[in-house]
């Protein structure tokens, strides 16, 4: 049997949105780790830019910068993010600063030359390389003119602090995009999930209204197959009776004659069956003893034949007693010809959650897998005997209630099933 085409459509678009939203994750991924990859790029160019940039400007002084112009410095970089700016003499001594550094520095025993040293102090990054202060350099010809020599400048360490603003800023987007893109993807998620919920209500709704379709069609046709064979039969079983008073006691025309009487019995019961079966006129719901109407259902069906529990059953409960009782009777019917010789099925009834509940468990062998549903279908029967209408017409008989009925098997043994009747 191949599934409702509906199913295949969930599934599509469940996997369409599951995809999109992965892809919109991925994407917004790949982009974060992109911006990342920049900003390490660009904090490396920044820095050693603002380096070089600030290292001239100490060089064109005429003498090592004092704090005071470390502070100008300062100020004139700090839309770059510069946070500290600091000199330090060959033996590690500090000469000036201007600014607070994230970390204590301590410079290395030895200074290779090169490039500048970056690294990563919390969220700033430091730089520190060499830089000759102290005195300009030499002007061209100045020795041949018999002018002084200048003075030779000193080699400082540079250290340098900024925060990286820029980049934070770029990666700062990225990972708000990545988040957005997050939620996004579970919002499509989630509508995906709600249209999924959404549909397969809808493929029940329409299974019911199929199923109520179908079983308004059995019964209409079933009423007038009930009422076409009801006065045939009784005519039937009638003149058949009449035969049997007749004839001899134990002759094979008395047995014949008694069979035509039994097998018109039966259909007799198939046609009231039917009728029950057909019947949806409105319920005349009216208070009536829960307690006593199980108890009279199952002296019906077999006098002491079960364990009836009604002490948590309410006093009155409005319902229609004479359809209930119908519905009530065939429950117990089927329990007790379910249970073995010698056990006595259990009836209970009480309240739960604001409803009338009505529990029947036999002790046969319990339901097939499968059967708790099928076994409420009209004309479906385990049993070589029996029209298989008595549960169907119990699931008529309770849906006009409002009410609910469910079979299971009990984890003792044996099934159980459970009828609630909501108060309106």
């Amino acid at each position: 049997m191949r599934p409702p085409l509906g199913r295949w459509v969930r599934w599509g678009w469940l996997a369409i949105t599951v995809t999109m939203g992965a892809a919109l994750v991925g994407t917004a991924w790949m982009g974060r780790n992109r911006a990342v990859a920049a900003a390490t790029t660009l904090n490396r160019g920044q820095s050693l830019v603002l380096f070089e940039s600030i290292r001239q400007q100490a060089r064109a002084m005429s003498d090592v910068p004092g704090p005071g112009q470390l502070d100008t410095l300062l100020r004139q970089h700090a839309a770059a993010g510069l946070a500290y700016l600091a000199f330090y003499d060959s033996t590690g001594a500090l000469v000036a600063e201007a600014g607070k550094p994230a970390q204590p520095i301590e410079l290395p025993a030895r200074r290779p030359p090169g490039p500048p040293q970056m690294e990563t102090v919390g969220t700033r990054v430091r730089l520190w390389g060499f830089a000759g202060l102290g005195g300009p350099p030499p002007e061209p010809g100045a020795a041949r003119r018999g002018a002084p020599p200048a003075a030779r400048p000193r080699r400082l360490a540079f250290v340098m602090e900024f925060e990286p603003l820029v980049a934070e800023r770029l990666a700062a987007e990225a990972t708000n995009t990545l988040l957005l893109s997050i939620l996004m993807a579970a919002a499509l998620i989630a509508a995906g999930g709600i249209f999924w919920r959404l549909s397969v209500r809808q493929e029940v709704i329409e299974q019911r209204l199929e199923e109520q379709r179908r079983l308004g069609a059995l019964g209409e046709m079933s009423a007038v197959l009930a009422h076409e064979l009801r006065n045939p039969l009784a005519s039937l079983k009638g003149h058949a009776q009449l035969l049997a008073e007749r004839l001899k006691g134990g002759s094979s025309e008395r047995g014949k004659a008694d069979l035509v009487v039994t097998e018109a019995q039966r259909l007799e019961a198939l046609t009231s069956d039917l009728l029950d079966f057909a019947r949806s006129g409105p319920m005349a719901r009216r208070p009536a003893d829960p307690a006593a109407l199980l108890r009279a259902c199952a002296d019906e069906v077999a006098r002491d034949g079960f364990v009836v529990q009604s002490a948590a059953a309410p006093a009155t409960w409005p319902m229609d007693e004479g359809r209930m009782r119908q519905a009530l009777v065939n429950v117990l019917r089927n329990a007790h010809q379910a249970s073995p010789e010698g056990t006595r099925p259990e009836a209970t009834v009480g309240r739960s959650n604001g409803s009338l509940v009505f529990t029947v468990r036999d002790h046969g062998t319990g339901l097939a897998a499968g059967d708790d549903k099928r076994i409420f279908s009209p004309f479906y029967t385990t049993r070589t005997t029996g029209t298989g209408l008595g549960l169907a017409v119990a699931l008529r008989v309770v849906e006009l209630h409002g009410g609910t009925i469910t079979a299971g098997n009990h984890p003792d043994g044996g099934a159980v099933f459970r009828i609630a009747i909501p108060a309106d």
